[in-house]
């Protein structure tokens, strides 16, 4: 066995993540080499691995990268890859989400996707208010806005369907990056550093900045109110991790709150259930749920993703197995899925600070 990890398409290891999965493949003296895809050896290298670990960031030339690579090293060079296709392929794509979980008959909030600008139009036309606007991709909450009434709507129609939208950049009131929600004086700030950002007078740092513009897809969700907090059900293999995230003073969005709890006591296990089965159907090997509730308290499935932070996970105390039974303790996630990724049941893991 020898595990190439790799790398990112800015040359390192996924901060954090998969440098944590890294130190307990030192840990455990598991032989591993990292795979440098700017290298001039790189296919040599790849075929040098019998497995090929990787975790995206959310920029899409990290997408692109591992698209490029996965069949390569599946097809041709044999490798055990994880993520698989199934796990990878909904990432970052809020469309492909939705079609998956809803030609499958699975509990997801109720969505209307639109490709070009009538359509959308017309669905303004006649939806009920408010709702909810989405790009196909963004992170702790960007690019997702409540619409209250048709104009707001249309402002949206006319930016996603002619010059697109940048990361963060959906207009409306309840932009996260909106005067209304910063204030003056933090929106003023950020604007004046954009601008010289874009002179090149500093440098910037969002970690967003290689995102392309999003246009000509749009998604519209049904808003349900009365949720103060959605569920966050992760599942590794047949082990469910959940806490609860609350949204944001004066907003609807709990994503990238950081306001969460870890009590198992109060969390609603049927999340759980429809998470072990959505996995298990749709043979994701990780994969982290949100859950909201609709106007019946009945859990939907509003958004899922296989990349999460391991900070958040390890403070769960414990996971419920494909039984609901309950195992406590704390551990990486990245322990568990090189469990599953190589087979060995008897890892040894690294100290949980």
């Amino acid at each position: 066995m020898k595990i190439g990890l790799l790398l990112n398409s800015d040359n390192r290891l996924f901060p954090n993540y998969s440098e944590k999965f890294r130190e307990i493949l030192d840990h455990n003296g598991l032989p591993y080499c990292l795979v440098d895809p700017n290298s001039d050896s790189f296919l040599e290298d790849l075929a040098d691995c019998t497995h090929l670990w990787f975790r995206h960031s959310q920029g899409d030339t990290d997408l692109m990268l591992y698209d490029s690579v996965y069949h390569i090293a599946v097809k041709i060079f044999n490798l055990k890859c994880s993520p698989g296709y199934d796990t990878f392929w909904p990432y970052e794509n809020k469309v492909r989400e939705y079609y998956l979980l809803k030609s499958k008959g699975f509990p997801v909030v109720e969505t209307n996707v639109f490709w070009n600008f009538e359509p959308a139009v017309r669905f303004l036309d006649s939806c009920k208010f408010p709702v909810v606007a989405k790009l196909y991709k963004g992170a702790s909450s960007s690019n997702v806005v409540k619409v209250s009434s048709k104009k707001e709507g249309v402002r949206i129609l006319k930016m996603v369907y002619s010059k697109g939208v940048k990361f963060g950049k959906l207009p409306g009131g309840s932009n996260l990056s909106s005067v209304k929600k910063l204030g003056i004086s933090k929106y003023a700030y950020l604007r004046v550093r954009d601008l010289l950002i874009r002179v090149g007078a500093i440098h910037r740092s969002n970690p967003y900045e290689e995102w392309q513009i999003q246009k000509d897809a749009l998604l519209f969700q049904k808003f349900l109110p009365g949720n103060e907090y959605d569920t966050r059900v992760t599942i590794i293999g047949g082990r469910a991790f959940a806490f609860r995230r609350f949204v944001r003073e004066n907003d609807f969005r709990a994503s990238g709150s950081g306001l969460l709890d870890f009590n198992p006591v109060q969390i609603d296990l049927r999340c759980i259930r429809i998470a072990l089965e959505v996995s298990r159907e749709m043979n994701f090997e990780t994969m982290a749920y949100d859950f909201i509730y609709d106007q019946n308290r009945e859990p939907m499935i509003c958004e899922i993703s296989y990349c999460f932070v391991d900070k958040a996970l390890v403070q769960c105390p414990g996971y419920w197995d494909a039984n609901l039974d309950w195992h406590e303790g704390r551990n990486w996630p990245q322990y568990y899925q090189l469990q599953d990724f190589t087979g060995l049941s008897d890892l040894k893991t690294v100290p949980v600070s």
